[in-house]
Parts: structure tokens; sequence; C-alpha cells
């Protein structure tokens, strides 16, 4: 399995979101396991399936701009979607649950960016090629310029 397609299996959040209890991710997957596994401890009902892979898509996307020569970071396409991803949350929440719930959501991009960068730069020409081949194949699903 190359690391964009295990990168999308993080972005489903169903099989981690859905109690961890998928069938295992193959020992040269170049996934960190226990970092994901750490990162979406108490994530239920913060985040919609469709959300988290949205999240998990923006920190692909700025890990690669930060590793990868030629892929640079579409500022404005990831400000769009941040700020959809946060406003999308039920209607019913306090001014204190909605700030909770934003912090959760900011904390969780940052921490999928962070474990993102450090499995691409262990892998980074497989992260990089893959990087390349997405944003060639599909260029409007892509967070980069």
């Amino acid at each position: 399995m190359n690391i964009l397609t295990s990168i999308r299996h993080v972005a489903g959040a169903t099989l981690l979101l859905a109690g961890l209890a998928g069938p295992a991710l193959a020992a040269d997957d170049l996934r960190i396991d226990d970092a994901w596994k750490a990162a979406l401890v108490d994530q239920h009902g913060v985040l919609t399936e469709k959300q988290h892979a949205q999240v998990n898509a923006i920190a692909y996307g700025a890990a690669a701009a930060l590793l990868c020569d030629g892929i640079d970071i579409d500022a404005d396409k990831v400000a769009v979607a941040v700020t959809g991803v946060l406003a999308d949350g039920p209607k019913e929440l306090s001014e204190d649950e909605e700030l909770a719930r934003y912090t959760d959501i900011m904390l969780t991009l940052g921490t999928a960016k962070g474990i993102l960068l450090a499995e691409g730069a262990l892998h980074k020409a497989e992260f990089c090629a893959n990087a390349a081949d997405e944003k060639a194949k599909k260029p409007a699903d892509t967070f980069w310029k």
C-alpha cells in the first residue's frame, strides 16, 4: 500500500474513529500507527466523518507543501475549508462548548499535519512522488496552487 492510499484510509476516518478496530495495517505501510491512534482518542463526535477527512486532507496538503519541491499550499483554499469545518458544527452548543470544539478541531489539524510531516520526512521520496502524482491527477481536489 502506498502512502497516499494509506492517507486516504486515515482521511476516511471510519476505520480509526470506529473504535480503532479495523483490519490491522500492514507493517510496511509507512504509517506511524500509534501516533494516529493517540491523536484520535476522544475525538468521537467532534467532527463528522466528512469533516475529519477534510481536516486530514488539509494536513496532508500542508505537510506536502513543506516537504516537497514544486508543491505550494493554497492559503485561500485552506481558509475556506477550515472555516467551513468550524462553522458546520452543532447549533445548540454554548459559547464555551463551541470554543472547546474549535480548539479540538485546530489541535486535530495541527496533530495530523505533524504526524504527516513525520511520516513524509521518514519516507520523503515516496511521499513527495505520491503528492506530485496527486497534484497532477486531481489538482482541483488538493489544497495546492
